[in-house]
């Protein structure tokens, strides 16, 4: 995911930008040996499913198979996170079946340490369920997950298809026996655990490197400065829901403060007007993803598989950015997040442009963007 360092000599080889200098920092000593501990925590919880021998499976649901949102990009990332631990606890085996609006394998495969994929043929002779646990359909679950009651007894069938859209950290870690179960789930923050789990899980597929290359090479500056921009209903997310007006300005003054002979600007935003303003603005500077902006779950007549593509496209484009600015969205949360550095991190709150932690980012954006307060 992060292609621009290599390790040689058991050191950092990068790129001379700033952004660049703080991952060294944050990748030695006694913080790499922490980042090496929640590899080996998550590699002992995942050897910890599938210990049934009937082979019983618990499998996150994104599917054109069964009703109900899957949600945004962020939405099904809180889902998988939520499922998975999910299957740990159980102690069964952890799948994805994402159909919807394509094949999640498209684009994103499995890394070594686990094969998610989901295959029908797994059901033959077996018992399933599927669960609708959406948005606020949850409430008859949350005490399996805090521990009040045996979460295994939850989960009667061979096979259990969950649709989850919500991150339900702060249910597992008011379990009594979580510390033990899951140590890693006690000790790390959202942005540590995120990243980890997403790089353990998935990997560019063949195909979605080729097209994430090709934009690549479309930079002309050894910089890249991003903001994503959020701004709610607008013709091209009409189904969404209205949101605060953002204080554009802040970005473009920001923007235009930048040495534009080191810097290439990159916009993503759910609303082309915003998109077209940048473009007018930093005509020369402004790098763009292929494709009309679509939400994933809500096509507005577009091409849904093409809009899926363009949003892996925005969504690896802001992981690998020197400035990041992040608006009101889970999707900004969550590059914020895997970045994997607070160097050049901004946040486009109420009061203007500010900078910001990954750490501290759910202060700055409080709200229910990961998980619902029921």
């Amino acid at each position: 995911m992060y292609l621009r360092y290599t390790m040689l000599n058991n050191k950092f080889i990068v790129n001379e930008t700033p952004s660049y200098y703080k991952f060294v920092m944050e990748n030695s000593s006694e913080h790499h040996v922490l980042k090496t501990n929640i590899k080996r925590h998550l590699e002992q919880s995942l050897q910890m499913m599938n210990t049934d021998k009937s082979r019983k499976y618990i499998v996150y649901d994104c599917s054109q198979a069964n009703p109900g949102v899957c949600g945004g990009w962020s939405d099904r990332l809180s889902g998988i996170l939520s499922t998975l631990v999910i299957a740990i606890l159980t102690k069964r085996n952890f799948l994805i079946k994402h159909d919807k609006p394509c094949l999640l394998g498209d684009y994103l495969i499995p890394t070594n340490l686990l094969d998610w994929r989901y295959n029908k043929s797994m059901l033959i002779n077996k018992t399933f369920l599927y669960q609708d646990l959406s948005a606020r359909k949850s409430t008859t679950l949350r005490p399996y997950l805090r521990g009040k009651l045996d979460v295994t007894s939850y989960f009667k069938h061979d096979v259990d298809f969950l649709r989850i859209n919500w991150d339900f950290t702060e249910e597992f870690r008011k379990r009594p026996t979580i510390g033990t179960e899951i140590p890693w789930m006690t000790k790390l923050h959202y942005a540590d655990i995120y990243r980890q789990l997403f790089m353990s899980l998935f990997k560019p597929s063949p195909l979605f490197s080729d097209a994430l290359n090709k934009f690549r090479n479309k930079r002309r500056r050894p910089y890249i400065a991003c903001a994503h921009l959020r701004v709610g209903r607008n013709p091209n997310m009409p189904g969404d829901d209205p949101r605060s007006t953002l204080k554009l300005n802040a970005v473009w003054d920001y923007l235009n403060n930048l040495n534009k002979s080191t810097y290439d600007f990159f916009v993503a935003s759910d609303a082309e007007h915003v998109k077209n303003i940048a473009r007018n603005r930093f005509p020369t500077n402004i790098i763009d993803s292929p494709g009309k902006i679509t939400h994933i779950d809500q096509s507005n007549g577009n091409d849904p598989s093409a809009g899926f593509l363009k949003q892996l496209l925005d969504f690896y484009t802001l992981l690998d950015c020197d400035v990041l600015i992040t608006s009101v969205s889970g999707f900004s949360i969550f590059a914020a997040y895997l970045r994997g550095t607070d160097s050049g991190l901004y946040c486009l709150a109420s009061g203007g442009l500010l900078p910001c932690s990954r750490y501290t980012i759910n202060d700055i954006f409080p709200g229910e963007f990961l998980a619902p307060a029921i």
